[in-house]
């Protein structure tokens, strides 16, 4: 029986072209997009899952609180993580992470400067399920001058030896051995380092805090299964008030399959990318129901044409559940058709699709079983509500009124295929609406006046090294004629993260805290920003207590500073930050130090020696940037020989903390052109 059911369906779909051709277009199109949206939101929700204990790895975060209002950090003291581990039974294994700054590898001629190296405790290569190719993970770490690398990194200063006992000197004097490889990272995770050194060579550095009171490292616990999460949040911030009583802080654990879309950070709350999945995942729904729905109205709108087979059928014994049967299996065959043209497109267009969404998808992927059984379902599901309603719309026709020639198109076909219509472009319009939203709100942040000159302006990162001899490569460039203006800062000047409580001025309220941004920079610093001053005047070096030296040292403070000090101008007024006591010495108008999508918040800065900068910043001649880079070079060069110049233009960074937002708008374009192309086929 189902045999005929199919060699029936397979005449009628032979006998019109036309409209199997519509149908299986639209369909596949809506399908492909579907699956394109279903494959990028699945990888979503896969971070962190690779990991064999990733239900019970927490990240160690904190509430801080200043004058009433929470401000949520990500961040732990350095001593933190060891302690825990000790006095809380619940805590299996910790590691502390810090990112590294930029650092020069040389493996004799390769010489290259490394930006995704970290410093870890060795329980990293225990919490986390990181499977290690070559070196034994219970002691790759223990040496304090060992270094793990991943393949990628192994490969591009070994090429295919073995580089396992081998050497590479950092820095241009730290010498360390290579003591294991690990595979690369997978994409769906929140780390991507490419080599780990031992926690103790912060020591070395001089970059580890005692203080139980500066915040500035990762620390990721292991628990044991069934541990209270209540109580080891209280355990946490009760070992913290016992090394830093004055706190006011509360620690508690994060969990770590919730940071790449749940993560939270500054005041107040949001939904983080969850959001975006949202968005798509409707997205995806809509433009299925946009393919489906051009479905159901051809199959209905083309029923007068099938109204005699119909009426035929029924009057030699066809039964109603045998004609929706044969209705249900063509719809079947059609969306099978289309399913295969789907999976077709998906593997036509995965390159460009990868393109728009930063996403690392290939071939492969559509061979695991999570997107299989989402092909099947998604397939059952289009099957089952474009085929429905024509089923037995197509089945309920009277055999006595086909037979005598009647019209079988009545008014409430025509009113639904009318109705479905508008709901198709009602629903392109919606994609279209958020697509040119979420466009305008783009351009917005990308034109956004930030309160200085992103244009034409370079950061080089600097080496410790690299800091002796600031002020000569400063002296050279100054007399190029290209170039209008070097300075230097601690952070870039878009990326600006580090922040501190404890301010204080006279007149201050005692009850009040707050806290405020801090970066310190060189002079000129202003000038080559190109900045505007509110009140007062620019470091200078005719004023020599403007640096600061031991505790004493001027500020440079935003509007938003004077606006929470509430003493009129500020300037010429003693503030005391960061353990400096000094005067204002100038206010500047308010400009963003991060994404202009983020409110402006307090900013001081303090002029300080070249060691404790990390940033040069180089303004370039507009109109002339080739000939400006090539005078850097030139001076960089005489005065660096032995690091290579490695730079990036400002604008460009900033544009990059808008990554997500830039793919969000270029993939709701592109779906919206699908829906309204669909649509129109519906119409058509």
């Amino acid at each position: 029986m189902l045999h005929n059911f199919f060699l029936f369906a397979v005449r009628n779909i032979s006998k019109n072209k036309g409209v199997t051709f519509i149908n299986v277009t639209g369909l596949a199109i809506g399908l492909a997009a579907s699956l394109l949206i279903l494959l990028w939101v699945q990888d979503e929700f896969s971070f962190e899952k690779f990991n064999l204990n990733a239900k019970n790895i927490y990240r160690v975060e904190e509430d801080q609180f200043y004058s009433g209002a929470k401000y949520h950090v990500t961040v732990t003291p350095h001593p933190s993580g060891p302690v825990w581990k000790e006095k809380i039974p619940e805590i299996n294994q910790q590691t502390r992470i810090n990112r590294l700054p930029r650092i020069l590898f040389r493996q004799e001629d390769n010489v290259f400067f490394e930006s995704s190296i970290i410093a870890a405790d060795s329980d990293l290569l225990k919490i986390f399920t990181l499977p290690m190719l070559k070196g034994d993970p219970l002691t790759a770490l223990s040496s304090p001058n060992s270094i793990v690398l991943t393949e990628k990194l192994a490969g591009k200063y070994f090429g295919k030896t073995d580089p396992v006992g081998k050497t590479l000197t950092l820095e241009n004097k730290y010498q360390f051995m290579v003591t294991g490889v690990l595979k690369d990272l997978p994409k769906n995770s929140l780390f991507n380092f490419e080599g780990v050194l031992p926690y103790s060579f912060l020591k070395e550095i001089g970059a580890i805090s005692n203080s139980w009171g500066n915040n500035s490292i990762f620390t990721f616990v292991l628990l044991e299964k069934g541990a209270d999460i209540n109580a080891v949040n209280k355990k946490l911030t009760d070992i913290v008030l016992e090394n830093n009583p004055t706190t006011t802080t509360k620690f508690l654990l994060f969990p770590l399959l919730d940071i790449h879309l749940h993560g939270q950070f500054g005041f107040g709350t949001n939904n983080g990318p969850i959001t975006t999945i949202y968005i798509f995942t409707l997205i995806a729904i809509f433009i299925l129901t946009i393919a489906c729905i051009n479905f159901i109205n051809l199959s209905t709108a083309k029923g007068s044409l099938r109204a005699k087979e119909i009426g035929i059928k029924k009057v030699v014994g066809a039964d109603h559940k045998g004609m929706i049967i044969q209705f249900m299996l063509e719809s079947l065959l059609l969306v099978a058709i289309s399913l295969i043209f789907a999976l077709i497109l998906v593997g036509l267009f995965l390159g460009v699709f990868n393109n728009v969404s930063g996403k690392h998808f290939n071939l492969t992927d559509l061979l695991q079983v999570r997107f299989i059984l989402s092909f099947i379902i998604v397939g059952l599901l289009a099957c089952f509500f474009s085929g429905i309603y024509p089923a037995f719309y197509l089945a309920s026709f009277s055999p006595v009124k086909v037979l005598k020639g009647d019209v079988v198109s009545g008014k409430g076909s025509v009113r639904l295929r009318q109705i479905l219509v508008v709901v198709q472009f009602t629903l392109s319009v919606l994609i279209a609406i958020v697509a040119v939203f979420t466009n305008r709100q783009f351009k917005l942040l990308r034109e956004t006046d930030l309160g200085f000159n992103k244009e034409n302006l370079i950061c080089i990162p600097m080496a410790e090294d690299m800091k002796k001899k600031y002020y000569s490569l400063k002296e050279e460039l100054r007399k190029e004629t290209l170039i209008q203006g070097v300075t230097a800062a601690r952070s870039n000047p878009v990326m600006i993260g580090s922040n501190s409580g404890g301010a204080s001025w006279d007149g201050k309220d005692p009850e009040k805290v707050v806290l405020i941004g801090v970066n310190t920079i060189d002079y000129d610093y202003v000038k080559t920003m190109e900045m505007k001053l509110v009140s007062g005047r620019d470091f200078s070096i005719n004023f020599p207590s403007d640096i600061a030296k031991d505790t004493t040292g001027n500020f440079l403070i935003n509007e938003e500073v004077a606006k929470i000090m509430g003493v009129g101008d500020p300037v010429g007024k003693n503030f005391r930050f960061m353990g400096i006591h000094g005067t204002i010495a100038g206010v500047l108008k308010n400009f963003h130090f991060k994404g202009a999508d983020q409110a402006i918040e307090p900013m001081a800065f303090a002029l300080t020696p070249p060691s404790n900068l990390g940033n040069i910043l180089i303004r370039l001649t507009p109109g002339n940037i080739p000939g400006s880079l090539k005078s850097v070079e030139r001076k960089w060069k005489e005065i660096y020989p032995e690091y290579p110049l490695q730079y990036t233009f400002i604008d460009q960074d900033y544009e990059n903390l808008f990554r997500s937002q830039m793919r969000l708008t270029g993939l709701l374009k592109y779906f919206t052109i699908l829906a309204v192309i669909i649509a129109c086929l519906g119409l058509y």
